[in-house]
């Protein structure tokens, strides 16, 4: 029942806020002007020329679902996820008797319905531009595409906890400055030591961080060559609980709002 409760609330708030409007429209726009854009170009190799097609408007379509998950994760986790435990508002949420963790639960599942409804529109995207029948063939990965989802998904989970707990303990800007200089430089990182400078001790903290910068080179090589990455799999599920568990911790007392920092 209470759970019930909680995310009626989170439900209710999205819906007031014009979240699920804003993230069907941009996703929408995103992936459909996108894949349209790419099944006009062509490609010529050796004087054959040839056209983008499913298999490669799918990578993209991956790609750009990233994209959207990145941006969903920062809003739900920078802005909506701190407004009921900062200010006025929060008086209110800690004299509920109710688990903590029912909090990070609730935060979890309502993430995972906005990134399963993105994920729709990603599909739904791909078959107005490809055809039903590109989906339907036989010769369609559905097995590469879900391993790269599940890679993405976690991703998101890990980002929208981190995202959370920075915005309460730093305030919104400075969380979205943070967490923009990450970004950048673990995907620099990641692209560097790619070129044999993996005999540094730089090297041995990276491969403890959150693989991010190892998230694009993970979704090429599962979705063409079908090898999953569990080592950094693993990596994102520790780090994903130790964020949870950390933003359990930070909501235990009302905090102030913060929301000009």
């Amino acid at each position: 029942m209470k759970l019930r409760i909680l995310l009626r609330e989170s439900a209710r708030y999205i819906f007031r806020s014009k979240l699920l409007f804003l993230l069907m429209l941009f996703s929408f726009f995103l992936h459909y002007v996108g894949l349209n854009l790419v099944q006009q170009m062509t490609i010529s190799v050796k004087g054959l020329v040839s056209t983008v097609g499913p298999r490669e408007g799918m990578f993209v379509s991956i790609f750009l679902s990233l994209f959207v998950g990145f941006f969903l994760s920062a809003i739900y986790g920078i802005w909506m996820v701190p407004y009921f435990h900062q200010g006025e508002r929060s008086q209110l949420t800690f004299v509920l008797p109710v688990s903590k963790w029912l909090f990070p639960i609730v935060y979890s599942g309502s993430l995972f319905v906005l990134v399963l409804m993105e994920f729709g529109i990603m599909l739904g995207s791909f078959s107005l531009v490809f055809g039903k029948e590109a989906i339907l063939h036989p010769k369609f990965s559905w097995s590469a595409l879900g391993t790269c989802l599940l890679l993405e998904v976690t991703a998101f989970q890990f980002l929208l906890f981190s995202f959370s707990v920075l915005s309460l303990v730093f305030g919104q800007m400075s969380t979205l400055f943070l967490g923009a200089m990450a970004f950048i430089i673990l995907q620099v990182a990641g692209t560097v030591f790619r070129f044999g400078f993996d005999q540094s001790v730089f090297y041995q903290a990276y491969q403890l961080l959150p693989p991010l910068g190892e998230l694009i080179f993970n979704l090429k090589q599962t979705f063409s060559q079908g090898e999953f990455p569990w080592g950094h799999f693993g990596l994102w599920i520790l780090w994903l609980g130790a964020s949870a568990l950390l933003f359990k911790r930070v909501i235990r007392y009302p905090r102030r709002h913060q929301a000009t920092q």
